[in-house]
């Protein structure tokens, strides 16, 4: 099985705790770190292969940790598909429902072609109903856009192609969950995206235990990017006409998913936020 995490070196604290997670809900498996370069490295530059957007993008330009954080996600794309098996990334700030292994381990075992979700965040969204599984999780086809990419499988012909035709310069997040990018005037893959409801797994930031004496660390909760207010820098943005084309995109996208929303067959289709597993909540 292969399993692999994104965690820099300067948090051992949540490597640690990751792993302990790991061993119980995955016992055996030897857990792989990911490529995680560090961008407080005072000699750190954007990598080679990375080149703003610009106007082919619907981000004109990417601050550093979005840079750094898309490339870890790269290296186990490549380390997936040379493997020839499917692979679980997985990020270092997430809580985990106590049938994550399991479900994990089930796709790992029997997964559809594509990329499988087993985190989410509250954020409203379009999907096709899948069938239950016997697992008790459904596997639903993500419509509309799906923020976060912190917990998912993904088998080895759709990591490879992502691996070798993937442009930095969008978020990792809009990259891998994005079923109509050029809609938002970005580049993107053509692979099947899914989520698994109800969710097993959600970052700290986002949610916590249902039971509320299950202390969450401090240090899951902190941000580890270092370059949290430079991301709203104006260069980041782009000039004035490139912003108001995305704002118009945007609207056209919103327009085009609100009339896909309201004509939805209700009995094929779901919108609203995901289903989250039972020992999970919402912050």
């Amino acid at each position: 099985m292969n399993v692999f995490l994104i965690n820099l070196d300067r948090a051992p604290d949540r490597r640690a705790h990751m792993l302990s997670e790991l061993s119980r809900l995955l016992p055996d498996i030897e857990v792989q770190r990911a490529l995680c370069v560090d961008i407080k490295a005072p000699d750190w530059t954007p990598p080679a292969e990375f080149t703003p957007g610009r106007w082919m993008s619907d981000r004109w330009d990417l601050p550093a940790s979005d840079i750094e954080i898309f490339r870890s996600h790269m290296d186990c794309w490549k380390r997936i598909a040379a493997s020839g098996r499917p692979g679980l990334v997985l990020e270092d700030d997430l809580l985990f429902s106590d049938d994550f292994g399991r479900i994990a381990s089930e796709l790992m075992a029997n997964a559809p072609k594509g990329i499988v979700r087993l985190d989410a965040v509250a954020t409203p969204m379009l999907r096709r109903a899948g069938t239950a599984s016997d697992g008790g999780y459904q596997i639903n086809q993500i419509k509309t856009l799906a923020p976060s990419a912190a917990a998912y499988v993904v088998d080895p012909d759709t990591a490879a192609d992502m691996a070798a035709t993937a442009r930095i310069e969008r978020t990792v997040d809009d990259y891998l969950f994005d079923p109509d990018p050029a809609a938002r005037g970005a580049r993107g893959h053509t692979h099947p995206i899914y989520q698994i409801e109800p969710a097993a797994a959600v970052q700290a930031q986002f949610g916590s235990y249902a039971d509320s004496s299950r202390d969450i660390p401090d240090f899951l909760k902190a941000t580890k990017r270092t370059d949290v207010r430079t991301r709203k820098d104006r260069r980041f943005s782009g000039p004035l006409l490139y912003r108001l084309r995305k704002e118009i995109l945007r609207m056209r996208h919103r327009k085009k998913a609100a009339a896909e929303i309201k004509k939805a067959d209700q009995s094929k289709y779901r919108w609203g936020r995901p289903d989250l597993n039972k020992q999970l909540r919402w912050d």
